[in-house]
């Protein structure tokens, strides 16, 4: 078992942890019975779950940001949808951890992130882009780059959606 790992993975050192607890509760039964073995190993695991559940979140906010950028991309509110996913961005890069990053359902945040952002533009009245519709425009390493601007994403998915190409690439960093 690494420890180490605490500060690098959360997610993965408390997986670990629950599990090296439950195999100590079922290999050793003359520890004490004091304990709730199953419940503070469950409670361990919760902390890596809140963590990712955290950087789902984020990842889940850039991208409402983003389908609300590309489908208003003239909105009055596009510096503070910048100033937020900014925020966003560096939380995100501040929580996610390399077990994270392989457990990243992307096309499910971006089914999500879809109705939450038509359900904001609605609101005002405006809809999400149809061709938003059609899958995730951005892969995990766009939204993992350090170098991560809003703006320019934005921007870049708008011009091929306005360029009329029937394939959308993701932007280039």
């Amino acid at each position: 078992m690494n420890s180490a790992t605490y500060d690098s993975d959360i997610l993965e050192w408390s997986e670990e942890q629950a599990r090296a607890l439950r195999n100590l509760a079922r290999s050793r039964p003359d520890l004490s019975n004091e304990l709730d073995w199953e419940n503070v190993a469950e409670e361990i695991e919760c902390v890596g779950r809140s963590e990712f559940a955290a950087v789902r979140s984020h990842i889940l906010q850039i991208l409402i940001h983003v389908i609300k950028g590309v489908s208003v991309p003239d909105s009055a509110s596009m510096l503070h949808w910048r100033k937020k996913v900014v925020a966003f961005h560096g939380d995100l890069l501040d929580g996610i951890t390399p077990s994270m990053r392989v457990r990243l359902d992307l096309p499910r945040l971006w089914r999500e992130a879809l109705k939450r952002g038509e359900a904001d533009l609605a609101t005002q009245g405006q809809s999400v882009a149809p061709i938003l519709r059609e899958r995730c425009l951005l892969a995990s390493d766009d939204l993992l780059d350090p170098d991560f601007d809003f703006l320019k994403v934005v921007g870049t998915l708008r011009r091929q959606i306005d360029a009329g190409r029937p394939s959308i690439e993701p932007p280039a960093r």
